[in-house]
């Protein structure tokens, strides 16, 4: 395949101090690009290079998220993380090597049922070992973001008010959510504060074989509540989520309260299922099927 080698090429090249077989932008993120990278003995890259314009301002700079890589690489976490080759300062870059894998949200419809939960199972001892290995002052000395809030992100708080004002989404809708807001408002006293790798969702969880083959992109990691963690999986995984909050359970010691889970869960979410109403047809249907989802979870 012939192309034009850039500066960019070059100097992963000398970092690597290979030669370059293949060179591909593979994804142009909010904040990073992402290059694939073949090299001439057969081994495969990604670089994450931070754009020069971006559309907000990650929890970590690619700095810190490739030395957060670095300490968990060799931990006991139950699933393989990314082995960082180099990182370089200018532009702020780092490689690593490539994780062999399809995105979980496109082999999820094809697995077993066991299979599922399989893999949810691993995605509860995974969330489980990584609080142990890094405490609170493992994370100051990663770098870290320390978020000890408890209360709603400032951003979904916004966003749930301007839902409630907003004529076009339906009163049930509208019910159930401040019938959550009370809910949530209620649990302050169940947080359970943890390095959490906040962004583990079904695009960031590689499967291989039918099983997690690695997870990636640790741009998002903080210590903070935990909680959190759980939310996205509440939302694209609502009938399988409870076996990976049963094994993190176990394996952490520490017991959730389902109440405040499901609530920030919905609530993190309700403006895209308000985006779903709105585009009408099929993701309405959708939309209609996570409101039946929460009421039953929220027994409302």
């Amino acid at each position: 395949m012939s192309y034009i080698i850039n500066p960019l090429h070059s100097q992963i090249s000398q970092l690597l101090n290979k030669e370059i077989t293949l060179f591909t932008l593979k994804g142009k993120g909010a904040v990073n690009n992402a290059y694939y990278i073949e090299t001439s003995d057969s081994r495969k890259y990604i670089v994450k290079q931070e754009r020069d314009i971006k559309e907000f301002e990650p929890q970590n700079d690619l700095f810190t998220e490739a030395k957060i890589i670095e300490y968990l690489h060799d931990k006991d976490l139950g699933v393989s993380i990314p082995k960082v080759i180099f990182k370089s300062d200018s532009p702020q870059m780092y490689c690593y090597e490539y994780i062999e894998g399809e995105m979980l949200i496109n082999v999820w419809p094809n697995l077993s049922e066991e299979e599922k939960i399989s893999i949810c199972e691993s995605l509860g001892i995974f969330h489980a070992r990584i609080g142990k290995v890094i405490d609170k002052t493992e994370a100051l000395a990663l770098g870290m973001k320390i978020d000890e809030s408890v209360g709603l992100h400032l951003e979904v708080e916004k966003e749930y008010l301007m839902l409630l004002a907003d004529p076009e989404v339906p009163e049930e809708y509208k019910s159930l959510a401040k019938h959550t807001k009370e809910i949530f408002d209620t649990t302050l006293d169940d947080v359970i504060f943890q390095c959490v790798h906040n962004d583990a969702h079904h695009e960031n969880i590689l499967i291989k074989e039918n099983r997690i083959s690695g997870i990636i992109d640790f741009g998002n990691t903080e210590y903070g509540e935990v909680a959190r963690e759980f939310s996205r999986y509440i939302r694209d995984f609502p009938d399988h989520f409870e076996y990976i909050i049963s094994l993190y359970e176990k394996v952490s010691d520490n017991m959730l309260s389902r109440k405040r889970v499901i609530s920030n869960a919905f609530l993190s979410g309700f403006a895209e299922i308000v985006e779903d109403y709105k585009k009408g047809d099929s993701n309405r249907e959708k939309a209609e099927i996570m409101i039946k989802k929460y009421r039953e979870l929220l027994q409302f």
